[in-house]
């Protein structure tokens, strides 16, 4: 009886951001986190990392948090899951070295060339066009960091340059050429066809087909986050770089936290472990 109860909990999955969530938005440390990632990492728990970051940069973090789970790179632009990965029949994938991936967005250069239309109306640079060293200086990274951060598939990271330009603006003009627009912490993005929410969707779907009921948690504290957000079943919202928090979210099992960084997401998640321990602990006696 108790077997059968155990294999009745749901499977739990975690999908966070990085910046100014798991990462310190200045430092990119995440060691105040190490506790709650020790017993993530004891309980098999999946941690999806979710972020505008390249797939270069999210294997680098990954290898240093010890994750074998997927992840999803450039504000889903990429689903990237391990060679062992096995994926339900009905989802063929591209090799990609390492991983298995799907793609949900665009290729990088159909971004750019719709961007260039918008050069007419908008004076702005873009990952593309700089050196890693203006990458490195406007995101405080090193230079080896920065080279990673500029390797894009999926998603142009851009600065408006003009102090009069409103991003409101500028992103209304990017719909009418076709591009999607969302604000992250530090630049506007610009990518085609897939966004964070459908990306962990899907992702939801595929852990839904192998291991039946899911319970997803997902953290985050910028624009581009509200539709990974939406699409989980608790979502944690974070303050923001400036202080504020996010509009437009609404859901009915929300965390909202008046700091952001590590620190914060270790103390969340321990809390959200502990209510999930004692659900189990409840299920089981």
């Amino acid at each position: 009886m108790r077997d059968s109860l155990k294999r009745s909990q749901p499977q739990a999955l975690i999908f966070t951001d990085l910046d100014g969530t798991l990462l310190d938005d200045q430092t990119y440390d995440f060691s105040p986190a190490l506790p709650a990632l020790k017993i993530i990492h004891s309980r098999k728990i999946p941690l999806i990392l979710v972020s505008s970051k390249t797939r270069a940069e999210i294997e680098f973090f990954r290898e240093l948090l010890s994750l074998e789970s997927p992840f999803i790179s450039e504000n889903g632009g990429g689903i990237f899951f391990p060679t062992s990965f096995a994926l339900p029949k009905e989802y063929s994938c591209e090799k990609v070295v390492g991983f298995k991936a799907l793609f949900m967005g665009r290729p990088i250069k159909e971004v750019l060339e719709k961007s260039r239309k918008l050069k007419d109306n908008f004076n702005f640079r873009g990952f593309s066009e700089m050196p890693v060293q203006e990458i490195a200086f406007l995101t405080g990274l090193t230079l080896e960091d920065a080279l990673r951060a500029s390797k894009r598939e999926f998603d142009e990271p851009i600065i408006l340059q003009d102090y009069l330009d409103n991003k409101e603006i500028f992103c209304e003009k990017a719909a009418q050429h076709g591009l999607d627009c969302v604000h992250g912490g530090r630049f506007i993005h610009l990518f085609l066809g897939g966004n964070k929410g459908r990306a962990v969707e899907k992702v939801l779907d595929i852990y839904k087909q192998l291991k039946g009921a899911t319970f997803s948690i997902a953290l985050g504290d910028s624009p581009n986050d509200i539709s990974m957000l939406k699409a989980v079943d608790r979502a944690v919202l974070m303050q923001g770089r400036d202080g504020t928090h996010i509009n437009g979210l609404t859901h009915p099992d929300l965390i909202t936290l008046e700091e952001n960084g590590p620190e914060v997401w270790n103390r969340v998640i321990l809390s959200i472990l502990e209510d999930l321990r004692n659900q189990k602990l409840m299920a089981e006696s």
